[in-house]
């Protein structure tokens, strides 16, 4: 029987996997508005929701910046 150690999550993992749920979640609202919805305001809501998915993917880029090792020279 081979023992494997248990892997260990920093918060800083459990956080990008938060954004990236909410990631996946705001797409998922832009794709179902744009092809299934025929409301009158489906296009302010595809919008709104893109521009939610803006603000999670830079807000992605900034929290996988800070989880770079820092290079010392």
């Amino acid at each position: 029987m081979v023992y494997k150690k248990p892997v260990r999550i920093s918060k800083k993992q459990v956080q990008l996997c938060y954004l990236l749920d909410e990631l996946y979640d705001q797409v998922n609202v832009v794709i179902h508005d744009a092809v299934l919805s025929r409301a009158s305001n489906r296009l302010s809501v595809i919008e709104d929701a893109a521009k939610e998915v803006e603000r999670i993917s830079k807000e992605m880029q900034q929290h996988v910046d800070s989880m770079r090792r820092k290079r010392t020279e």
